[in-house]
């Protein structure tokens, strides 16, 4: 539905059935709030707004793409269901993500949102102890685990 509707939203701002369709969206994706594991994504996000200030709608446009990749080697048959349901069947789970959120004008990479590498030391050390990264379906064994996937964000 996201996939669908966000498109439509940034294309004709006054559709209000695409309006309608995004908070239907919103309304489903949050009744698994508390009844699923958010991985490293959402974690690092919270790292990434405590040390450096980018607001948390970005911080998940810029670690996604990221976290998909990283998590690929164990978790590649999920992620075809995320491209498929995207409209991009056969494409990895990060590139169908992270084309959706280039299209919609969101930023893409830290230097995007103002995130500097002498940061990445602290953003590594308080994402390794945030709960919801110690959930990712790749282990994060601790700060370098955190690192390679900023890396693959930058």
């Amino acid at each position: 539905m996201f996939g669908r509707c966000l498109t439509r939203n940034k294309e004709r701002p006054g559709d209000l059935d695409a309006r309608l369709e995004s908070q239907q969206a919103v309304w489903l994706a949050s009744s698994g709030i508390g009844r699923v594991n958010y991985g490293a994504s959402h974690g690092i996000g919270h790292a990434l707004g405590g040390v450096a200030g980018v607001p948390h709608g970005h911080t998940s446009c810029v670690m996604l793409p990221a976290v998909l990749r990283y998590n690929a080697s164990v978790n590649a048959d999920r992620q075809s269901l995320v491209a498929e349901a995207l409209g991009r069947p056969g494409a990895a789970g990060a590139e169908a993500v992270g084309d959706l959120i280039a299209s919609l004008g969101m930023p893409r990479t830290l230097r995007d949102v103002g995130v500097r590498r002498e940061q990445f030391d602290r953003i590594a050390e308080v994402a390794a102890e945030n709960f919801w990264v110690k959930t990712n379906p790749r282990p994060i064994r601790g700060p370098s685990d955190v690192r390679e996937i900023l890396e693959k964000a930058w």
